[in-house]
């Protein structure tokens, strides 16, 4: 029997772990720092994790709602492009994320699935040379040393100022994403509070401009702050991520600005990836570096989509966004990526959605019709047609 060491009892952890309980018949050492204290910023998902969840620990909403998460229909956008109008990005009837607070999940994961026969605990974090495993994950958070990552200078925003807002209730089921004059705001509904996040750049705007103008918006929703913090982040993907033998997943291995709710979807990529290359067999170091490198790069282009589109405001901060935005949304057309494909499909008034479920296109967590959507919403179709031609 292989032996696999899990290090971190993170969200990614916990979802690494479960994924390997369903997938193999390893015995998994699970190795983690008890006095590290968890992330406590409401997370979103899109449609991957509650299926990841269901098919690896037969999760359904019973348990979500035991960890104070919410259901997901979709993500509310306002203010961005050039038409501004608010919008519903809808997830299929049937279909859903769902909102949850990332400190309860992990609790509530630990005890569901620590105690399996086939894991064993160590209170301790350790280095892939520390053990004997014959596969190692590292789980273990932000790096502090940036030398094996590359940094993602596309995306504009590099900090958050994070309201955490006590209410009796979910008071609406999707998440918020509104474009304002320094960045976007992020809101995530839980059943006990809500997170309102203000992401920004903080060499752009200083932040007690994101201060109160932040406060505006909780005004605006009713909202009362019971706690409030900065964080401060840098976008980055690992260079190598996956060798023979130890792989990272989690912010040991990227971090992407969360625009789209896509981190968690990216490790469970990640896990999958690891099946194919270390059980299966079926992917050697170089090709599962690739995947992982091209489905992060479609993510990155598919939020720089975004900033490429504009938004109400015409300042400093979003001049820069937008001109970013553009010059990545640029390249990645003039390549003939494969998001250059999904981009002249959703251009094509011709392609119907019967074709695109007979032969259906994800880019960046995005199909056809996510894209068809927002070409209309945010105004940016006569752009991209442009330089298509």
């Amino acid at each position: 029997m292989k032996k696999l060491t899990i290090v971190g009892r993170g969200t990614v952890g916990c979802l690494a772990i479960a994924h390997f309980l369903k997938w193999t018949d390893w015995e998994i050492t699970w190795a983690y720092d008890p006095t590290v204290e968890p992330t406590a910023v409401g997370e979103g998902t899109n449609l991957t994790i509650p299926r990841s969840l269901f098919e690896n620990s037969y999760f359904t909403f019973a348990d979500v709602y035991k960890f104070n998460a919410t259901a997901k229909v979709g993500i509310y956008k306002k203010d961005w492009g050039t038409i501004g109008d608010g919008f519903l990005h809808p997830f299929p009837v049937g279909q859903t994320g769902i909102h949850f607070n990332a400190v309860s999940f992990q609790q509530y994961m630990f005890e569901k699935i620590s105690q399996h026969p086939r894991i064993t605990l160590l209170e301790r974090s350790v280095e892939p040379d520390e053990v004997d495993s014959d596969y190692v994950m590292m789980c273990t958070g932000t790096p502090t040393d940036f030398t094996d990552y590359e940094i993602i200078e596309t995306i504009p925003v590099n900090a958050c100022w994070v309201s955490q807002c006590p209410w009796e209730h979910a008071r609406f089921q999707h998440s918020l994403t509104i474009a304002r004059p320094y960045g976007w705001v992020f809101g995530i509904p839980l059943q006990n509070r809500c997170s309102i996040g203000y992401l920004f750049n903080e060499n752009i705007t200083d932040l007690e401009s994101v201060k109160k103008d932040a406060a505006t918006v909780l005004s605006e929703y009713n909202l009362e702050p019971s706690m409030q913090r900065k964080i401060s982040f840098k976008n980055y993907i690992k260079k190598v991520n996956f060798t023979d033998r130890v792989v990272y997943n989690g912010n040991s291995s990227f971090f992407l600005e969360p625009l789209e709710a896509t981190s968690t979807s990216v490790a469970d990529f990640i896990n999958k990836l690891c099946i194919d290359q270390w059980k299966l067999e079926s992917r050697n170091t170089a090709s599962t570096n690739y995947a992982y490198h091209k489905f992060l790069n479609d993510i990155e282009s598919m939020i720089c989509f975004h900033y490429a589109s504009g938004s109400s405001w015409d300042n400093d901060f979003w001049k820069h966004a937008q001109s970013l935005g553009e010059s990545k949304i640029e390249k990645e057309l003039s390549r003939k990526s494969d998001f250059y494909q999904i981009i002249t499909q959703s251009l094509d008034d011709s392609f119907t959605l019967d074709e695109y479920g007979k032969n259906p296109i994800e880019i960046g967590t995005w199909g056809t019709p996510s894209y068809r959507l927002h070409l209309d919403k945010l105004g940016i179709a006569d752009k991209l047609r442009s330089k298509i031609k």
